[in-house]
């Protein structure tokens, strides 16, 4: 059963969406239900208005495992998650609320999550909030690194030299060329077997202090983007950063740009934007590029001023007989 909140819509508003998408996904009555409770609820669907869509991706956004849907007066439906805004037709709609057929164990193994650095970190942000699934990070094919996302932890596949750069060095010089593979329970158990496990987070902090993979993220962050922390990051990560520390009880109270806690906590900048991406890779952080704002609106030069007031003047003196 799908539980879905309606929010933004009338009672029989309510009721003619939700019969739309029982009719679309050709579910009975019972296996969509209107739901109240916004911890319990499968689906959120909000009428698309500017104050009820940044209400509601707020929300979202402390809540991985829901879908967010919204929809135009319409009611055709898109993802509310979505980066850029992208419709959903019927097979879609079908798609996400029709029961799946069970999948085969026979495999997912193998098959490819991401590449990249751009689609790693927004898979590995994913998964880490939905604390679910095991990965093979690989380096062109080559096996590095067995993750499990639901205790958090990383397996090396092979020991590092004590001398030379260690793996989160060596695997954030190479970010761009890395990719993500699915992984069953049975072959992470498997490729694991005896070897040592390492917690995950820590690593991908470290992760993130190499390589130069981060322009992206880097341009928001000149677009005076603004970092919030969701929450306080794995003591093991901070270590004995003082400044570290600093950074988090200010994100935690209120989202700022760079340039802000820079300015604020007075840090150094290289140091404070090293925080923020490794923040953002572990999942810790959000970051929102502000809307453009209008351009201001010329000041009249003064001739036209002086114009203006000359026809006051003028208009004055004719209404009270005053001559030149």
């Amino acid at each position: 059963m799908t539980r879905v909140l309606v929010v933004g819509s009338d009672t029989r508003e309510e009721q003619v969406l939700l019969g739309r998408l029982r009719q679309v996904a050709g579910l009975p009555p019972e296996a969509l239900q209107r739901c109240v409770d916004l911890d319990q609820c499968d689906l959120l669907l909000v009428r698309d208005t500017p104050a009820l869509r940044s209400a509601a991706q707020h929300m979202a956004s402390k809540r991985p495992g829901m879908r967010l849907w919204m929809h135009d007066d319409a009611g055709v439906v898109h993802d509310g998650r979505a980066a850029h805004l992208v419709y959903l037709d019927d097979a879609q709609i079908q798609r996400a609320l029709a029961p799946q057929p069970p999948v085969q164990a026979v495999t997912t193994d193998g098959l490819f999550l991401a590449s990249g650095a751009k689609q790693v970190t927004r898979l590995l942000r994913q998964r880490l909030q939905e604390k679910a699934g095991r990965a093979l990070l690989t380096l062109q094919g080559q096996p590095q690194l067995l993750i499990d996302f639901e205790h958090d932890q990383a397996v090396p596949l092979y020991l590092h030299p004590q001398q030379g750069p260690g793996l989160a060095q060596q695997l954030g010089e190479v970010f761009e060329l890395l990719a993500l593979q699915e992984l069953s329970i049975a072959r992470f158990q498997a490729l694991a077997e005896t070897l040592p496990r390492q917690p995950l987070r820590p690593l991908l902090w470290q992760l993130a202090q190499h390589g130069d993979h981060w322009t992206d993220f880097d341009r928001r962050l000149q677009q005076q983007a603004t970092v919030s922390l969701l929450r306080w990051p794995d003591f093991r990560v901070l270590a004995h950063q003082h400044d570290g520390f600093r950074l988090c009880s200010l994100l935690l109270k209120k989202p700022c740009s760079l340039q802000e806690c820079t300015r604020l906590l007075e840090l150094d900048v290289d140091a404070t934007r090293g925080f923020m991406r490794s923040a953002y890779l572990c999942g810790y952080a959000e970051v929102r590029v502000p809307e453009q704002a209008p351009a201001p609106v010329a000041a009249p030069s003064k001739h036209n001023a002086s114009t203006l007031l000359a026809r006051m003047w003028r208009s004055v003196r004719q209404r009270t007989g005053i001559n030149a």
